[in-house]
């Protein structure tokens, strides 16, 4: 599902590099993309302890083109599992299949509907806040939902925010062009659809919609869905 190369290793993009740097990381904390997981909501700036900070994060499909992508900001303290939520419901998707994230070089298991049992593992989604994942995010963060092909999202770190600024539940800010039928297999499909003389029709077919409009984003329906998330 993901891209890798130098037998399996993953690599940052180029410009992610200074950032992780500044922060202390060496290159082999980088190159290995394994990154501190542990809790750290107990470190202390000035004797007191530093509050846990919002994030804006762009989320975009893979490969599209042009892009659709939309715009979030969200708490910390919100764990994979609410963001595998954020997700689905700003990107327009309908949940019906299995979802993994990617952090650093950590695959993180998905959480299962009720009704069946795992039991949890070291990297269970469920057990890990945003705020304890910030290192292994900036580095690679990726979202692939569906089992199949699969659609694969990239999560980028846009800002971190202050608290002046911070919510307290996931907002949905922005966003374009609308989310494709789930009944296409991947992004290259929907690409070739799209790039089809009689690409209407074949819309029609996988939607139902004859006003399905692929540079449609509703933003206003994306927010009711987000603001309906448990």
């Amino acid at each position: 599902m993901y891209s890798t190369v130098n037998g399996g290793r993953h690599f940052p993009h180029i410009q992610y590099l200074n950032p992780l740097l500044n922060k202390g990381l060496n290159m082999a904390d980088i190159i290995s993309g394994v990154f501190n997981t542990q809790n750290t909501s107990a470190k202390k700036e000035n004797g007191r302890e530093k509050p846990i900070p919002n994030y804006i994060f762009q989320i975009s499909l893979s490969f599209s083109d042009p892009l659709i992508w939309r715009r979030v900001q969200v708490p910390g303290t919100l764990s994979l599992t609410g963001l595998h939520l954020v997700i689905q419901r700003c990107m327009g998707w309908s949940d019906s299949h299995v979802h993994q994230f990617l952090v650093g070089k950590i695959s993180f298991e998905p959480t299962l509907r009720a009704g069946k049992i795992r039991e949890l593992t070291e990297y269970s989604e469920s057990k890990f806040k945003l705020y304890e994942l910030e290192e292994g995010m900036s580095f690679i963060f990726t979202y692939v939902y569906d089992a199949g092909d699969g659609w694969e999202h990239e999560i980028r770190l846009e800002e971190t925010v202050t608290p002046e600024r911070a919510v307290n539940s996931p907002v949905l800010l922005s966003g374009e062009r609308a989310c494709p039928p789930e009944t296409t297999s991947d992004i290259h499909e929907y690409q070739a659809i799209l790039d089809s003389p009689d690409h209407h029709d074949k819309l029609f077919e996988l939607t139902g919609e004859h006003n399905f409009d692929p540079e449609l984003f509703d933003l206003a329906a994306a927010k009711r869905r987000l603001k309906s998330t448990p």
